[in-house]
């Protein structure tokens, strides 16, 4: 198997996006966002997620150097529209009108439809917190990637509806809280189908509801709910407030 360095895998990712007629900055942003996140040891959301951006920008799913728009907003809010760009660089985007917005009145909102997938969330509220500020970040999927049942069901029907939160604590560490509603992210289990590794039982259930521990399942099964497995609903009251 060979050994990369960070740099060297950043530039792998550059020129395959560079080739797919994706503009150097934003190639640079996505491949150095999935870079950092194999360093922070969420291969899930890594390079092995190129792949599946090269086919997304081939069915036209990304649209390589989309322009934001901003479809309204106020001096503590905005609505945007990412037009199916590259969800990190629309992130970041977001991420900063926010945080210029609270600047100046302490709290701000902004929400934006049409962007693609945009990796580890944990990555936006730590931007906040370089500024000495909470941020918190949802994704709620445009309601696809319906990886979940609900709670006591065994169907697709739920997106697993992640979440970040990122709080500065002065001279220490930071806290960065970034979650699913899943009792896994899906990425992890790509990780393992990779690998050819079994999975820790408790991850997903196949089409009978029943517990399973191939990864090769996960092409027709729903990724586990957390609630399920815990036989209780909080984690659906979760999947709620962030999905609305």
């Amino acid at each position: 198997m060979p050994i990369l360095t960070a740099d060297q895998l950043k530039k792998v990712g550059y020129s395959i996006f560079e080739a797919m007629g994706v503009p150097a900055e934003e190639a640079s942003i996505v491949s150095g966002s999935l870079v950092s996140s194999n360093l922070a040891g969420h291969d899930s959301h890594g390079v092995i997620r190129i792949p599946q951006y090269v086919t997304l920008i081939k069915k036209g799913d990304i649209v390589p150097g989309a322009n934001m728009e901003i479809v309204r907003e106020t001096p503590s809010s905005a609505v945007l529209n990412g037009n199916w760009g590259f969800g990190q660089a629309l992130a970041k985007k977001a991420m900063g009108i926010a945080i210029e917005k609270a600047k100046s009145k302490s709290v701000a909102t902004v929400t934006m439809s049409q962007s693609n997938h945009i990796a580890r969330l944990g990555e936006y509220p730590a931007i906040a917190v370089g500024n000495d500020m909470i941020g918190i970040i949802m994704v709620n999927n445009h309601g696809a990637a319906q990886y979940m049942p609900p709670w006591g069901g065994i169907a697709r029907r739920l997106s697993p509806n992640p979440m970040a939160v990122g709080v500065p604590t002065g001279k220490y560490d930071p806290v960065i809280l970034d979650i699913t509603t899943a009792t896994v992210a899906e990425g992890k289990v790509r990780v393992k189908l990779n690998r050819g590794e079994q999975l820790p039982e408790g991850w997903i259930i196949d089409s009978e509801g029943n517990p399973t521990t191939d990864p090769k399942k996960t092409l027709w099964t729903a990724t586990r709910c957390d609630t399920a497995f815990r036989r209780d609903s909080r984690t659906q009251r979760l999947w709620i407030r962030i999905h609305h």
